[in-house]
């Protein structure tokens, strides 16, 4: 039941954050940000929950971060790359022309 919750708040926001960004929202980027940060967040609360169990809102308060952060790290990365290495990623749509 944990896991569930921690998933479903990070994945929020980590939506929250994508949408703050300002990038283009597309259906793939919103399941990836809220895919990403919703695991992460799971992660961190079952990860945790033995040595904070007592503490269930600071637990989930630690999620809700981790799922702000995975989206911001990997928006990131995915930068690092393009300027650094000039390594560009897409996720194209076959139109099946």
């Amino acid at each position: 039941m944990l896991a569930a919750l921690a998933f479903f708040g990070a994945s929020f926001a980590g939506l929250a954050t994508q949408l703050r960004s300002g990038n283009t929202l597309t259906r793939r980027t919103v399941a990836a940000t809220m895919l990403n940060s919703g695991f992460i967040g799971a992660i961190i609360a079952l990860l945790g929950y033995q040595t904070f169990a007592e503490d269930l809102p600071y637990l989930m308060g630690m999620s809700l971060l981790a799922g702000i952060g995975g989206a911001t790290i990997l928006d990131f990365a995915l930068l690092l790359l393009k300027r650094r290495m000039g390594i560009t990623i897409r996720i194209e749509q076959d139109k099946g022309e």
